[in-house]
């Protein structure tokens, strides 16, 4: 693999980095705050901490979330409040074909395959990977509450609850739920 193919998947990269999510944005979160990139990242750990426990490949999670939210380089980051979000993933299937033109050759086919079941929320994989990606959202409302002391996390955990449908999930939602009334 060539510098000029690694270098193509940089521009996506650094976008990531310096893209701060809009919904601390719309809430005036005090800088610095979490950017796609640092939120892409945390979602990685969190699932390599959880996938081996609940029977998962956790090299698989960890690459899954690495990429799924690479597409944020190619399209505005859509806050569930706003009035495109129900659109949201056909926005992102849209423009995975430019996504995928900066992806290296050799990863290309396995970007295509991770990011399809991620998008598709067919397997319970798929469900494991955006529970992970919905907890990192909701520990952040969390650590944002606690600092700012307001009440950050709440309207996460209403706005998802149907996200953690897992036993594992579940049991996680009830933790959070329990973490949210005492946060702040």
């Amino acid at each position: 693999m060539g510098l000029e193919a690694l270098e193509n998947l940089f521009e996506d990269i650094e976008s990531l980095k310096h893209s701060e999510r809009q919904g601390w944005k719309d809430r005036r979160i005090d800088r610095p705050r979490d950017t796609i990139a640092s939120h892409s990242f945390g979602t990685a750990l969190l699932a390599w901490a959880r996938a081996e426990e609940l029977g998962f490949d956790s090299d698989k999670a960890v690459k899954t979330l690495l990429i799924h939210d690479l597409i944020m380089a190619h399209i505005d980051d859509v806050t569930p409040h706003e009035e495109g979000y129900n659109s949201k993933k056909e926005m992102e299937e849209a423009k995975a074909e430019d996504l995928i033109q900066n992806i290296p050759e050799p990863m290309r086919g396995e970007f295509k395959d991770l990011f399809n079941e991620f998008q598709s929320e067919d397997t319970e994989f798929a469900r494991f990977c955006r529970e992970c990606d919905k907890l990192d959202t909701i520990l952040q409302a969390l650590s944002y509450s606690r600092k700012d002391g307001e009440d950050y996390a709440s309207e996460f955990l209403e706005f998802y609850k149907n996200d953690f449908d897992s036993d594992s999930g579940s049991k996680m939602w009830k933790q959070l739920e329990s973490r949210s009334d005492s946060s702040i």
